[in-house]
């Protein structure tokens, strides 16, 4: 059976634009953030044998994104750990990941946060939950 691999999608995907602002990146944000990816299963049906959940990390700094994931056999979302280092900002309920002027990163909705969570959306399906 062919796996179904999301490492492109988190992280290549290029969907934001913009400047990046230092007073856009919050101090509550900064620090290293357990997180934990997940995707309910009955959004990929047929797809068998394969876990939807990944653990990794977030570590915010003042100008700087670092996420760690790590993937496993059987993941869904990464077979190995993987680790990237991008800039970000945050604007109204959206988190802005930009590799660079012509190379934008990944924008995640802020569904939900509180003092020690954050709960991020990408697309409509995939789900990170950082907690400190």
């Amino acid at each position: 059976m062919k796996k179904l691999l999301l490492v492109p999608i988190i992280f290549v995907i290029a969907c934001s634009t913009g400047e990046e602002k230092s007073e856009n990146r919050p101090e509550q944000w900064h620090g290293v953030w357990n997180a934990e990816w997940e995707t309910p299963p009955e959004a990929y049906p047929g797809i068998e044998d394969m876990e939807f959940y990944m653990d990794g990390k977030f570590t915010f700094t003042s100008d700087s994104l670092t996420k760690t994931v790590y993937g496993y056999p059987g993941c869904i979302f990464a077979i190995d750990t993987l680790s990237h280092t991008q800039s970000w900002y945050v604007s109204n309920d959206t988190l802005f990941l930009v590799n660079d002027k012509e190379s934008p990163g990944m924008t995640y909705k802020i569904a939900a946060q509180e003092k020690g969570r954050i709960r991020l959306q990408l697309l409509e399906d995939i789900f990170v939950t950082l907690t400190k």
